[in-house]
């Protein structure tokens, strides 16, 4: 019989040899086997949708076409399609696919990327995050050969389990700032100037969040592990449930997994309440006509969505960039390396 650990090495060994956009095709074919082997169904879900997302700030790709008179777009997330599936009695599905997004192209950002979405009935939020880290053990294992690699400066080790930080805490270790104490414009204005920030009490209490974080508590996360941090304020989270704490605050039940400042997904405990939903993505759409005006296209809500929810079982659901993922287990440092075509906007 053949010796599969020697076959296998020498498959890593021929594949180390290759481009690195080359290795980046290996890696989205072997999230693919993972999530196979564990009996997801592989899905498919439009990319030309009416309602691309109500996320304020996520800006959609609105498309011309003389097909129709309504305003179509790029799917920003195959999210919504996926949950219609959900709906329809689909227990475990994931999904890889190009995903658009109008914004600024960076060292991590691509108008155009590459999106894994994958979703689980009738789990919890915890049981969840043992999927995320067993993809990337699995990911680090066969492209690497070991469950540790070098991304950006750091040898990276991607054993589990990874540390959990929630939200309120990494604001009162670094900042000695309490979130639940802290609900005002003023208060957090007040706290940012003190730590040297510019910042005025009529910006929103968002905006100063996002401050603080970017400037004091991302750049503090562990750079040699990949953690998951949980338990976000409930302004910042439309699309899932709510869980309170041991001082009966209420946070968002989510997580985003990081690995150093390095954002690679975003997981909810999936909303099912279509008054709260509809709710909730009312209040994104006025938040977008006060901040853009007309410089955002509108786009409905999906109402086909907001009946889906409602026949959804518990579920929890992550999105990930697959090529920030290709990113991080290969130790590469742009996305633009991962793309052996030119795309249009370069």
């Amino acid at each position: 019989m053949p010796n599969v650990a020697s076959y296998n090495k020498d498959c890593r060994m021929s594949s180390e040899r290759k481009p690195v956009w080359q290795r980046r095709f290996q890696v989205e074919k072997l999230i693919r086997q993972y999530f196979w082997n564990l009996h997801f169904e592989e899905v498919r879900t439009p990319l030309l949708v009416e309602s691309p997302g109500m996320e304020p700030h996520l800006r959609p790709m609105l498309i011309n076409s003389s097909q129709t008179k309504r305003k179509i777009f790029l799917s920003t997330s195959p999210e919504f399609g996926m949950k219609k599936l959900l709906a329809k009695g689909m227990p475990r599905i994931f999904q890889i696919c190009s995903s658009f997004r109008d914004e600024p192209k960076s060292p991590d950002h691509r108008p155009e990327f590459t999106m894994l979405e994958f979703y689980e009935t009738q789990t919890t939020l915890d049981e969840f995050q043992s999927r995320v880290e067993g993809m990337f053990i699995y990911l680090a294992e066969q492209m690497l050969g070991n469950p540790t690699g070098k991304f950006r400066g750091q040898t990276v080790d991607w054993r589990a389990p990874w540390p959990r930080f929630r939200v309120v805490d990494l604001f009162l270790e670094h900042l000695k700032l309490d979130l639940r104490t802290h609900q005002s414009s003023a208060l957090l204005a007040a706290r940012a100037r003190e730590l040297g920030l510019q910042a005025v009490d009529a910006e929103s209490w968002d905006d100063l969040y996002f401050k603080l974080w970017l400037n004091f508590i991302e750049p503090k996360l562990p750079a040699h592990r990949p953690c998951f941090v949980t338990h976000y304020p409930t302004s910042q989270s439309s699309l899932c449930n709510r869980v309170k704490d041991e001082k009966g605050f209420e946070w968002a039940n989510r997580f985003e997994v990081y690995v150093g400042n390095f954002e690679l997904g975003n997981a909810f405990d999936e909303l099912r309440d279509p008054a709260r939903q509809r709710a909730n993505f009312e209040h994104d759409q006025e938040i977008r006509r006060e901040t853009y005006s007309q410089n955002w296209p509108e786009s409905p809500i999906d109402e086909d969505l907001l009946k889906a929810i409602e026949l959804m079982p518990p579920t929890c659901g992550i999105a990930l960039g697959v090529d920030r993922i290709a990113m991080a287990i290969l130790g590469v440092d742009a996305i633009s390396e991962l793309t052996p075509v030119e795309p249009y906007w370069e």
